[in-house]
């Protein structure tokens, strides 16, 4: 989980349920470049009968499962304990850039 940690880091510093990032956004974060096999959507979701991947164990540990749109090169981390996270109209809200 070492190279995946600053982003663990940087989730589990959200506020909000969803957060939509690049894959450049990621790369920034974690400082260095993803994988090819990134741009497959297996590689960011968690098989539950296989071994846990160092990346997934980076999102789980934030409280987060990613779910990857690879040919738009984005993803979504969804927060997966939504008693923390603000409700769904302050989300829609922000997005909006209305408060």
């Amino acid at each position: 989980m070492a190279k995946y940690a600053p982003l663990a880091t940087f989730l589990r510093r959200q506020k909000r349920a969803e957060v939509d990032l690049t894959f450049r956004d990621i790369e920034r974060i974690v400082g260095g470049i993803l994988p090819k096999a990134a741009t497959m959507d297996g590689w960011w979701r968690a098989d539950p009968s296989g071994s846990q991947m160092p990346q997934h164990v980076a999102f789980a540990d934030a409280g987060f499962v990613a779910e990857p749109q690879t040919r738009a090169e984005t993803v979504r981390f969804v927060r997966m304990d939504a008693d923390r996270s603000p409700s769904r109209l302050e989300q829609v809200d922000e997005r909006n850039g209305t408060v």
